[in-house]
């Protein structure tokens, strides 16, 4: 088994409580193709993932970070 290091970094808007976790893994030119939305058990929406046309993860969406994240709150 290999593994591979990832650099992730979170991006908060105060202003919408939405983040969003890039994972610097987009080549040049490359841009998310689709959006999978993550639900709980309730259908209630936490987020998006962002998936290039090859499968690969681009980044997610977080809605309602000051709630899913400690220390965020404000």
């Amino acid at each position: 088994m290999s593994t591979k290091k990832i650099t992730m970094t979170l991006s908060w808007d105060t202003e919408a409580d939405a983040g969003y976790i890039d994972t610097s893994q987009r080549s040049p030119g490359q841009s998310v193709a689709r959006s999978i939305p993550i639900h709980d058990q309730d259908s209630r929406l936490y987020g998006t993932l962002d998936l290039a046309a090859d499968g690969t993860l681009l980044g997610i969406e977080l809605i309602g970070v000051s709630k899913l994240l400690p220390g965020t709150n404000t």
